[in-house]
């Protein structure tokens, strides 16, 4: 799930990588939440019929995940160096299996990094000033001031 929520949470950043994992992780759960709005739907009974298609939570599922599964393709492209802009091939005949292909392959000449070496989370916080934190100069608590606390 973790992957799941990254890419719906990087909606619209197009920078950056998302390994295998992240990027089917992400497709699964998609398709998983797609078939439980089509599932939902034919419930309430809106099915396709030939005089017309009610099937809105179907389409709300589509389209919340829209521009995610574009950001996901991309960073997943980066990941194996190619450019963004490869994605297009998709409009090209047998494009979307060259893209399928892609997406199995493993990163492309980049260092796994281990969970021991990660960076710590960055911050604008100095790591001395924690929410919460009274203690200011070796005093324990705020500076009374003629007999009152400010």
């Amino acid at each position: 799930m973790n992957s799941y929520f990254d890419g719906m949470l990087r909606s619209f950043e197009f920078s950056g990588r998302s390994t295998r994992m992240q990027y089917w992780m992400f497709f699964l759960v998609q398709m998983l939440m797609i078939g439980v709005g089509v599932g939902i739907d034919y419930q309430l009974g809106g099915v396709i019929t030939a005089q017309i298609n009610r099937m809105p939570v179907t389409l709300f599922m589509m389209f919340i995940h829209l521009v995610p599964g574009i950001t996901v393709q991309v960073r997943r492209l980066h990941d194996i160096d190619k450019s963004g802009a490869w994605l297009l091939l998709q409009f090209v005949p047998f494009g979307g299996l060259v893209l399928l292909y892609w997406a199995c392959q493993g990163s492309a000449g980049t260092a796994r990094i281990e969970p021991s070496s990660r960076a710590v989370s960055r911050s604008s916080i100095p790591r001395g000033v924690r929410m919460g934190n009274t203690l200011v100069a070796g005093r324990q608590g705020p500076a009374p001031v003629e007999g009152r606390f400010i």
